[in-house]
């Protein structure tokens, strides 16, 4: 059996729908679908890899050499809203990316943070992965452990479920006023 994921997107900052297609020795299945079960870090991280190549092709950012530096050392640049330590990136986040039918091109989703506080979403145009793009060989290379990011959270490596009890039974009863 041979699983080629298509698509992917983050559903509430937490969960994951996904698209593939699952391909046995005579029968090929494309399956939509999504999971209630919350993403790994290793996978909000392939996503957030993404960003750079994101900014730069929508012409939101344009120096060069920042985008180069983000590309190598991601850890650096992206993590949660508090940790971003370089402010041009504070404002972006991709959730999405599709690859087209022979995995040539992709698109990716995200967005922008607006200063009246809501936020813009917008996807990028087909970018071809063995094209001209400058970060060309960078991107293949995000998109394929993006992949395998996906295919590992089908196979059951995701974060785990918190349940938060809103009443405990063995509360304790409080008193107001009682000393």
């Amino acid at each position: 059996m041979n699983v080629t994921v298509k698509k992917a997107e983050i559903r509430s900052s937490l969960f994951l729908s996904f698209e593939y297609d699952q391909q046995d020795t005579d029968v090929n299945n494309s399956i939509k679908t999504s999971s209630d079960a919350p993403i790994h870090d290793d996978l909000r991280n392939a996503f957030r890899a993404l960003t750079p190549h994101f900014v730069f092709v929508c012409d939101e950012i344009k120096n060069e050499e920042l985008i180069q530096s983000a590309i190598k050392t991601p850890e650096d640049y992206f993590g949660f809203r508090d940790d971003i330590k370089h402010e041009d990136f504070v404002n972006y986040r991709v959730f999405g990316f599709a690859l087209s039918k022979n995995e040539e091109s992709i698109t990716i989703s995200g967005g922008k943070q607006l200063g009246i506080g809501s936020e813009i979403c917008f996807t990028t145009p087909k970018i071809k992965l063995d094209g001209v793009y400058q970060f060309g060989s960078d991107l293949s290379a995000t998109v394929d452990l993006l992949k395998d990011e996906v295919l590992q959270y089908m196979s059951g490596k995701q974060a785990e479920k918190l349940q938060l009890e809103m009443f405990s039974e063995e509360e304790e009863d409080e008193s107001f006023g009682d000393e």
